[in-house]
């Protein structure tokens, strides 16, 4: 009978904790017109501070073609009820960047840091896969055009703008047509991005470009892709 009488208080304090907590609505940047991300329960809003958001571009765009591609948000301000996110990046599902890489076909990867006009510092990760094999000398050449174009346009653009471009088929169409008189490339994704340094944070060391480029991989019979790691929460995020 205790045990009983101690099992049952138990659950009325855990039902009672859950009481005490309250639903947060997860707010998108005004890039991605602040829609609704989810909710999470907390019971101080200052835990709820720094969790981190995750959708898909199709949950705020309804454009279906892009469910591959993975947000994430993190939470930086509350006020009321609503909980205000910042980007903070986005990658691609692996399946889908299986799907890319075929057997006899190079493919290339480029990985670089850029700045925006306003002072945001990101690292962008670009894939390439042309229709064959290519010559190394030929991938060193795509990389370099490709790193010089986008941290051209993300020093034009601030980092809302540089944001929506890299996300759109915007930035592939101007890609490709920049790699056609290197080499035809009509497979090529900007397949994930890391904000490095927001302008109000303190300035932190970066590594160089030759700490932050990845060795060239071999020709793709292989094609796993690196294991990202996993940034937590669906749209409803767990304490």
């Amino acid at each position: 009978m205790a045990s009983k009488r101690a099992e049952r208080a138990a659950a009325r304090r855990i039902r009672d904790r859950w009481r005490a907590k309250v639903w947060y609505t997860i707010i998108a940047p005004e890039t991605f017109s602040s829609k609704e991300l989810g909710m999470t329960p907390s019971n101080d809003p200052e835990k709820v501070i720094g969790r981190i958001a995750e959708a898909t571009l199709y949950d705020l765009t309804g454009n279906f073609k892009k469910m591959h591609v993975k947000l994430y948000f993190k939470i930086n301000r509350i006020q009321g009820t609503n909980a205000y996110t910042r980007f903070i990046g986005h990658d691609m599902t692996t399946d889908y960047i299986r799907r890319m890489v075929r057997r006899r076909r190079s493919r290339i990867d480029s990985i670089f840091n850029v700045q925006t006009s306003d002072g945001y510092r990101m690292r962008v990760k670009v894939i390439a896969v042309p229709d064959k094999r290519i010559k190394s000398s030929i991938k060193s050449q795509i990389r370099k055009a490709i790193a010089e174009f986008l941290t051209k346009k993300a020093q034009e653009m601030t980092f809302s703008e540089y944001v929506k471009y890299i996300l759109t088929e915007d930035s592939k169409k101007d890609l490709v047509h920049l790699l056609k008189p290197i080499y035809p490339v009509r497979r090529i994704e900007i397949r994930k991005s890391e904000v490095l340094h927001f302008p109000e944070e303190k300035i932190v060391e970066m590594p160089s470009e030759e700490e932050s480029s990845e060795a060239e991989e071999p020709e793709v019979e292989k094609t796993d892709v690196e294991n990202e790691p996993k940034v937590e929460a669906t749209p409803e995020v767990q304490e």
